[in-house]
C-alpha cells in the first residue's frame, strides 16, 4: 500500500475508532461529564470560603476526583458532601470507564482484532482475499506491488498461517481474522464496495462456500477463485456467476510440459482452450534472427515479441516494429507451443 494512502487510512480509521469508542462508553462519560458539572454548580453555590466563578468551580471538581483538592475544607455543612461524594464516585467512574477509553483508543494492541476491522471499513474499490496461505500470500504481494489496494480473511488457523497475517499487517493491510463464509465477516472486509474477491484457500469447498456467500453479498461482484478439481472450476464459472475460476492443475502442468520440452520455455498457459508459451530466446552473433525487424520477425512466425532486454540490462516493453534486432539481445515473445518451436529451431 502506498505511504500516503495508509495514512489516510489511519486518519480514517481512528476517527471512526473514536467514534465507536464513544457510543461504547457514552453511558459512562455522560456520568462523568454530570458529575464534574453537578460539583461545580455545589461548590459555585454553597461553598462560602471563597468566591468561585464556574470555571474555577469545575477545575476544582476535577482536582477533588483525582484527590488533589485546590479548596480548603468548607466550614458549611452544605457544601462539605460534595467533599466526600465527588471524590469517591468520580474515583469509581473514571478508574472503570475514561482510564479503559483512554487505553482503548491509544492502545490498539489491546483490541488488535477490532481495530483490524475499523481499518477494513475505511477501504473503497479495493481488492479482498480470502485465504492466507502461501498463494493467498504470493497473490497479495504482487497486488500490492501493483499498487492495488487490498483487504484479507484468514482463518490463521496454523501457525504458518498466522505468521503470514502478520507479515501482511506489517505491511499496512487489514487483515481480519475470522470465516469468510460468514456473511457479516465479508461485510466487515467492506464487500459491498470491493471490485474484485479472490478466494485463495486449498480446500475447493470452502472456497465454493464463500464464493455463494459473497455472491448473496454483492451480485454485481467480480470473483476470481483458486480450485484443485477442472470439473468444479468449469461448473463454477457456469453456474456460480463466477467470472474466473482457476484450476491448480490446469496452471500447473502446461508449465510443467513446456520446462520439460524446452530450456527457452519459461511460462505456459492457456486463453480458453488455446495453450501458448511464454519463451526466452537468446540472440548471439551467429543467430538467423539478428538483423531482423521486430515487425518482419512477428510476420513471419506469427508470434509477438512483448519484451527485449538489452546487453547493458535494459528493458524495451512492447518494442516497435520497426527496431533491429541485436546480438547479445534477449528476446521474451508469445505464441502457439508449435511457433515458438519453429522459431527456437530457426534460430
Amino acid at each position: 500500500m502506498k505511504r500516503g494512502n495508509r495514512r489516510i487510512h489511519i486518519l480514517k480509521a481512528y476517527w471512526r475508532d473514536t467514534w465507536i469508542l464513544l457510543r461504547q462508553f457514552r453511558h459512562s462519560l455522560f456520568a462523568f461529564t454530570s458529575l464534574v458539572l453537578l460539583g461545580a454548580f455545589w461548590l459555585k453555590f454553597f461553598y462560602t470560603e471563597k468566591q468561585l466563578d464556574l470555571g474555577e468551580a469545575i477545575y476544582a471538581t476535577l482536582m477533588l476526583i483525582f484527590l488533589n483538592p485546590t479548596l480548603d475544607f468548607p466550614q458549611s455543612s452544605l457544601a462539605r458532601p460534595a467533599f466526600f461524594f465527588v471524590p469517591i464516585v468520580g474515583v469509581g467512574i473514571f478508574t472503570e470507564a475514561i482510564v479503559r477509553f483512554g487505553i482503548l483508543l491509544f492502545a490498539k494492541s489491546y483490541r488488535e482484532e477490532e481495530w483490524q476491522r475499523v481499518m477494513a471499513s475505511t477501504f473503497r474499490n479495493h481488492t479482498i482475499i480470502a485465504g492466507i496461505g502461501r498463494v493467498g500470500y504470493r497473490v497479495a504481494e504482487e497486488l500490492l506491488n501493483a499498487g492495488v489496494e487490498i483487504v484479507a480473511l484468514s482463518l490463521a488457523d496454523d501457525e504458518e498461517s498466522a505468521y503470514l497475517v502478520r507479515k501482511l499487517r506489517d505491511k499496512g493491510v487489514p487483515v481480519i481474522v475470522d470465516d469468510a463464509r460468514r456473511n457479516e465477516v465479508l461485510r466487515d472486509a467492506q464487500i459491498e464496495h470491493a471490485r474484485c474477491l479472490l478466494i485463495c484457500t486449498g480446500n475447493d469447498l470452502t472456497n465454493l462456500e464463500i464464493a455463494l456467500a459473497a455472491r448473496e453479498v454483492n451480485p454485481n461482484l467480480r470473483i476470481v477463485m483458486r480450485l484443485f478439481s477442472d470439473a468444479l472450476a468449469e461448473r463454477a464459472q457456469k453456474f456460480l456467476g463466477v467470472q474466473v475460476a482457476l484450476s491448480t492443475s490446469a496452471i500447473a502442468a502446461p508449465a510443467m510440459v513446456a520446462a520439460a520440452i524446452s530450456q527457452t520455455i519459461a511460462h505456459a498457459f492457456y486463453v480458453g482452450e488455446h495453450l501458448f508459451h511464454v519463451a526466452e530466446i537468446n540472440l548471439d552473433e551467429n543467430s538467423t534472427l539478428v538483423g531482423l525487424t521486430v515487425g518482419e520477425l512477428e510476420r513471419r512466425n506469427s508470434i509477438s515479441v512483448i519484451l527485449i532486454r538489452r546487453q547493458n540490462g535494459d528493458l524495451v516493453h512492447h518494442p516497435s516494429a520497426d527496431l533491429t534486432l541485436n546480438p547479445n539481445e534477449t528476446l521474451i515473445l508469445i505464441g502457439t507451443p508449435e511457433q515458438i518451436a519453429s522459431l527456437s529451431y530457426l534460430q
